[in-house]
């Protein structure tokens, strides 16, 4: 069984994905210190002005480590990305054959960051129809014997090493092809082909 070490995503991107098909057995790190600005709570997905970051702000007073750490409620942040996702895909193939997950989900008083990331990975594995374990790491450890690490291998700012296949997207006549967007925008275009798109690269 093939393992390997993975942070925890927000809805991430296309390229998180494609390695995450690549292992049937997945271990995230719930150990680590939160790091800003990077995929633990922010996605990026296609709008009409462009690309649109949805980001999840979080409580700097509490715990740093990434299972404790909080979202901060007074942002109305799942209204707000409810929303976003509608304008964004409303129109879009397959959102509707989503739309009641996701609408449930972010009904869903979640308090922890780490609980709504793992809820929004499992959503991804039922819309891929696949079914990896999922450990989580029981400590920090700066290096793991025995597993591929990829903790630190998807960042906003980290360009991709090669460029991503075209599929159509929503708001493409307006601003092109927009590569490595969030798993949502995969999904919503191409519904069940996702799996097929993500196994080739």
């Amino acid at each position: 069984m093939k393992a390997a070490l993975f942070s925890i995503t927000y809805w991430g991107p296309t390229s998180y994905f494609a390695r995450v098909l690549q292992y049937d057995h997945l271990v995230l790190e719930a150990k680590e210190s939160f790091i800003k600005q990077t995929y633990r709570n922010r996605t990026y997905v296609d709008g009409p002005n462009g690309a649109l970051m949805l980001n999840l702000s979080v409580n700097h007073q509490s715990s740093r480590q990434i299972d404790l750490i909080t979202l901060n409620q007074s942002e109305n942040w799942a209204q707000k990305h409810w929303q976003a996702l509608q304008t964004s895909y409303g129109s879009s193939p397959f959102f509707d054959a989503i739309s009641a997950d996701l609408e449930a989900l972010y009904q869903k008083p979640y308090q922890r960051l780490w609980d709504l990331n793992i809820e929004t990975l499992h959503l991804v594995f039922k819309w891929l129809r696949i079914q990896p374990q999922l450990t989580y790491s029981e400590d920090w450890q700066a290096e793991r014997s025995g597993l591929d690490d990829f903790r630190n291998e998807f960042h906003p700012k980290k360009k991709l090493v090669k460029s991503l296949p075209y599929y159509p997207q929503v708001f493409e006549h307006k601003g092109g092809f927009k590569e490595n967007l969030s798993i949502l925008d995969l999904i919503c275009n191409e519904g069940p082909a996702a799996f097929d798109y993500l196994k080739q690269l």
